[in-house]
């Protein structure tokens, strides 16, 4: 006898359950959703860090685009973050190449002067300009130093002192201390004052030659404010002065020959002249001034005739001649100058007449007699 199988055994078995899925398939995908998930998350933290770590790391110039290229096109975002990373690099980029070209308009458009001029004092740029300064500096002061250097040596070989000197000079303002360019120094003095004495020298033997005194004492007194030692410059300067003295002495004789009337400056003259003779440095011009004054001389000792008249009662007597005695007319010769007639008489006063002998003058008659009763 059959039986039929009971209502709830029927039911769970007529029952079918779900398709199910194999359990490798389904334990696959969860494990695959989470490892990609962390990967991605790992990757995006990776690439963050690389790019905020990149401009420190990486050198000016490398991987860095052009100072005057524009900044790459960013690549299509994976992610948010990604593109968060993405734009942090790029502007990171941006910055690291506005820097680059700034450096270079620098480097080759300013000098080192105007940019310490626009930094602020204590500056990092200022001080990194500094060493550069001095040793651009320095290049410049060694190139100024050799070129005078050179210039002095061949001005030297040219004996072109005063050039020569103005150069040394420089040079010691550059360098104070250099012996090279001392000695340079010395040796353009020396030669300007060799060939300045020469100068002189001939110059006042020029002078002496048309005995121009003056003039030659001049340049015997430039050489000698020189050097005080040459023997020229003392010695002309004296030969001068006394050549200077003569002149002016013969010059006082010429220009008062009355003062010949007396005896002692005549024999003053005479001596004088003797002098002249003796005279070593006389000249053609000089010989003819001593001729002039000795014509002088002698018109001065050449006797005049004097006409004397008188009352023939007054006893006359002409002072450094000598007692007349009484005289109506009468002739006397004597030398030119000034003499003195005295006259007396008894019972009358005694007179005085002043005359003067001049060579130059017409012959004169002098009247002498005691008129005038005591």
């Amino acid at each position: 006898m059959s039986s039929a199988p009971p209502a709830t055994g029927s039911s769970r078995s007529d029952a079918s359950p779900p398709p199910s899925v194999p359990i490798g398939v389904r334990t696959h995908a969860v494990v695959s959703g989470r490892w990609v998930a962390g990967a991605l998350i790992a990757a995006l933290g990776l690439t963050a860090l690389v790019f905020f770590m990149l401009p420190a790391r990486v050198p000016p110039g490398s991987g860095v685009a052009p100072p005057d290229a524009a900044p790459p096109s960013p690549p299509p975002a994976a992610s948010p973050t990604a593109d968060a990373a993405e734009a942090v690099r790029q502007r990171l980029l941006a910055k690291e190449a506005e820097n680059n070209k700034a450096q270079q308009g620098l480097t080759r458009a300013e000098p080192v002067d105007e940019v310490r001029a626009r930094l602020p004092a204590g500056d990092p740029e200022e001080k990194a300009a500094k060493p550069e300064q001095a040793r651009a500096e320095g290049r410049v002061a060694e190139q100024q130093f050799d070129k005078l250097m050179t210039r002095g040596l061949g001005q030297l070989e040219r004996s072109d002192w005063p050039g020569a000197e103005q150069s040394f000079s420089a040079v010691l303002k550059l360098r104070p201390a250099d012996r090279s360019a001392a000695d340079g120094l010395a040796r353009a003095k020396e030669g300007g004052q060799r060939d300045a004495l020469a100068r002189l020298q001939r110059e006042a033997q020029d002078f002496e030659s048309a005995e121009r005194w003056k003039e030659a004492l001049a340049a015997y007194q430039r050489a000698a404010a020189i050097d005080p030692a040459v023997d020229f410059a003392r010695q002309g300067a004296a030969r001068s002065e006394r050549m200077i003295r003569l002149h002016a002495r013969i010059d006082g004789y010429l220009a008062n020959p009355e003062r010949l009337y007396s005896p002692r400056v005549r024999e003053e003259v005479q001596q004088f002249l003797a002098a002249l003779d003796r005279e070593a440095a006389a000249g053609p011009r000089i010989a003819q001034e001593r001729q002039r004054l000795e014509a002088a001389l002698k018109r001065a000792t050449t006797k005049v005739t004097v006409r004397l008249a008188s009352d023939n009662a007054t006893e006359v007597t002409l002072q450094r001649v000598g007692p007349l005695g009484r005289f109506q007319d009468r002739e006397v010769a004597l030398a030119p100058g000034t003499y003195t007639l005295v006259g007396s008489r008894p019972g009358y006063k005694d007179v005085r007449v002043e005359m003067t002998v001049d060579p130059d003058a017409p012959a004169q008659r002098v009247f002498v007699a005691c008129e005038e009763r005591v």
